[in-house]
């Protein structure tokens, strides 16, 4: 059985909200993004992002037979990321908006998850063990793989912000669809960089150790209000699912 709980926060800096998210346990999916392109168009292309593929997705999985579960994947992220290009034909102001994305199937113990930015998924094992599933597409982490920086450094890098691959570009190359194994009792956390940048592994892992003795929801609400009380410099949003 499934059970999850999400928040999504502007923080205590920026005017408005341009995170995204869908939860859906009755089917297994779950997805967030962080708009990008101002103050706007960052809103708007984390809901055209979100609303497109857990349209697609929830749909699909519920109805398909022969498609498998990347080919869904797939499918939904190139439809949402037709829907964006599709509106900013429209709305010429806009024409800088994109949004980071994770997407999360979790069916029979088993975690399907694919992303585009620094939008991040998390494993936590029921042993406290958190393992990061995701690696950014930024400027910053590949600074980090070339050894210019540290990976604790890259979080307060003056270039954190800056993404290599979105959703909303003209030249989409689908990544690789990667699986994970969920046991009884483990979790998995969905986050915007907004809560990463303002809080240390050890600090979330530490939160998220308290499953035991609070529901997801509460854990959600925990995250972000520690984010905030770390400086909350940035939209915040956070799932937590947990494999009962």
């Amino acid at each position: 059985m499934l059970i999850s709980g999400h928040k999504s926060d502007k923080g205590l800096v920026r005017e408005n909200n341009e995170d995204a998210l869908y939860v859906n346990d009755n089917v297994g999916v779950y997805v967030l993004a962080d708009g990008m392109g101002g103050h706007e168009g960052g809103e708007i292309a984390s809901n055209i992002a979100v609303n497109a593929i857990a349209k697609n997705l929830s749909c699909s999985i519920m109805i398909s037979q022969k498609n498998t579960l990347e080919d869904l994947l797939c499918n939904a992220l190139c439809r949402a990321n037709d829907a964006i290009i599709s509106y900013r034909k429209n709305h010429i102001e806009l024409m800088d908006m994109a949004t980071t994305v994770v997407i999360l199937t979790l069916r029979d113990n088993t975690a399907n998850y694919v992303h585009l930015g620094d939008s991040r998924a998390y494993l936590f094992r029921k042993n406290d063990t958190l393992l990061q599933l995701t690696t950014d597409d930024s400027l910053v982490m590949e600074m980090v793989k070339q050894g210019l920086i540290s990976k604790d450094y890259s979080r307060r890098h003056s270039l954190s912000n800056i993404v290599t691959r979105y959703v909303g570009t003209a030249n989409l190359a689908i990544p690789e669809i990667h699986q994970c194994e969920v046991e009884t009792n483990d979790s998995i956390m969905l986050c915007s960089d907004g809560l990463t940048n303002m809080l240390t592994e050890e600090e979330i892992k530490s939160i998220l150790s308290r499953n035991n003795s609070m529901g997801p929801q509460d854990i959600c609400n925990l995250l972000v209000d520690s984010a905030n009380k770390n400086g909350g410099e940035d939209n915040i949003s956070v799932i937590v699912i947990q494999n009962k």
